[in-house]
């Protein structure tokens, strides 16, 4: 599983920061690494949904108002 969580201006001026820290934490692997799960986690800068932050993508579908606890769900079900 392929985890990119947007760090651009729009998406951190609504909470991508605090976001992506806990969506880390979470899945167990820090930013351009893979959990022991296999979770790999990219920072992007920008995924094309700057009115919906903060955004990410979970093997290429986008996640808009994306939230750490639904992320991690999502990638270890």
């Amino acid at each position: 599983v392929v985890l990119k969580l947007c760090a651009a201006e729009a998406c951190r001026a609504v909470g991508a920061e605090a976001m992506i820290a806990e969506t880390c934490w979470r899945v167990g692997a820090a930013l351009g690494e893979t959990s022991a799960g296999g979770v790999r986690v990219e920072a992007v800068y920008c995924l094309g949904a700057c009115a919906a932050g903060p955004a990410a993508s979970v093997d290429g579908r986008l996640v808009a108002r994306a939230a750490a606890e639904g992320l991690a769900a999502e990638v270890s079900a």
